[in-house]
């Protein structure tokens, strides 16, 4: 097997995602750009060549929000691996969207959610052959708005489906929850293996999730946009969280920025973690 690091990095033609990869190239990984569209995704790996001509770089094409492209997506990254004999050393589940409206995919999930949280999930179980291994490991991009939501136990089926009370803001803030419940399970479930599952805030950064809507409150958000820190200060944290930190500092754990915090999960024993999992299982699981 080749001595190259690879990353698969998810919504890497913007923000964060863009910078992350920009970080990881230039510390002499390879990378493989996760991206909905296929005209920003060329684009921004041509930005990122112009700048590092050797960048080792591959670009995919895949909407999270629909599980039948997640498992295409899965099936592609597979066969190029075993073709060119590499080993997937880390996946990056980035991508992420606010919708200000109450949006549903086609296999009928409340779209924040299954971008943010269920596409990345089912893409991270599809490729467990290439992950669920010592060394591997498992990004979540999450936020400190996670500390906004109360979902708990048993509620994440009815998330995930955009069914009850619902709002943006809520729907955004229960999606970075489930980032970091994802990942507490994940590391209970393939920590023994040596898989290394971690989850990081990378900071209030300005990044196009706030022109993309029309609310009062994103409209407030875009004026303060000045204020925030550039994707390149968010790319620099997640990088280090993917190639810097030793596994013992960052497995199970939660950053916020640099630093390793307590996120702000309920204090159920892991039940709500083990529910959203057993929840997810059987969304993607349904959709087949």
């Amino acid at each position: 097997m080749s001595e190259l690091k690879l990353a698969v990095v998810t919504g890497a033609n913007s923000g964060v995602g863009k910078a992350t990869t920009l970080e990881l190239v230039r510390a002499g990984w390879g990378v493989v750009m996760v991206c909905r569209s296929e005209e920003r995704g060329g684009r921004a790996m041509m930005e990122i060549l112009g700048e590092l001509p050797r960048a080792k770089l591959q670009v995919e094409w895949c909407d999270l929000g629909v599980l039948d492209e997640v498992r295409a997506l899965a099936e592609r990254l597979d066969g190029w691996l075993a073709a060119q004999r590499l080993e997937l050393t880390a996946l990056v589940n980035n991508a992420g969207v606010y919708r200000a409206r109450l949006e549903r995919t086609r296999d009928g999930f409340e779209r924040t959610m299954a971008i943010n949280h269920l596409g990345h999930f089912h893409l991270t179980l599809l490729l467990q052959q290439r992950l669920r291994r010592p060394g591997a490991r498992v990004v979540n991009v999450s936020s400190e708005a996670h500390r906004r939501s109360r979902v708990g136990g048993r509620n994440w089926e009815r998330v995930l489906r955009g069914t009850g009370r619902w709002n943006g803001a809520k729907a955004y803030c229960d999606s970075k929850l489930a980032n970091i419940l994802f990942t507490q399970e994940l590391h209970r479930r393939w920590g023994p293996e040596g898989t290394v599952a971690t989850a990081v805030h990378p900071g209030m950064l300005s990044t196009a999730i706030w022109d993309r809507n029309r609310t009062f409150g994103m409209k407030v958000a875009r004026l303060l946009k000045p204020l925030m820190g550039p994707p390149e200060a968010g790319g620099k944290r997640v990088a280090r969280v993917v190639a810097d930190l030793p596994a013992s500092e960052v497995k199970g754990a939660y950053f916020s920025r640099e630093k390793r915090v307590t996120p702000g999960t309920r204090e159920d024993g892991g039940f709500s973690a083990l529910c959203l999992w057993e929840a997810s299982e059987q969304a993607v699981t349904e959709s087949f």
